[in-house]
């Protein structure tokens, strides 16, 4: 599958690719998004996500909060953390 081995983005040299299952915590909002990669783009400092199969958890307890079948967001760079599941 092509699109697999497409990079979306390096951040702090975790490389993220189309349909690689990530953790991206909001450290202003204090939630993290456990998702699959639909798309990922970065433009002037802002990060959009798009994410399937998402499970959300409150950053600071890791409480599960609830599930979406796909979640998307555009928030700066500098606030989200981003790491392989």
């Amino acid at each position: 599958m092509k699109a697999y081995l497409q990079s979306c983005l390096t951040q702090d040299s975790v490389m993220v690719m189309l349909y690689q299952k990530i953790y991206i915590t909001d450290t202003e909002r204090n939630l993290t998004f456990c998702g699959t990669v639909s798309s990922m783009n970065e433009n002037r400092g802002m990060l959009s996500v798009s994410l399937l199969n998402v499970a959300v958890y409150e950053y600071s307890s890791s409480n599960y909060l609830y599930s979406e079948a796909e979640v998307s967001f555009t928030r700066p760079k500098g606030l989200l953390l981003i790491e392989e599941a």
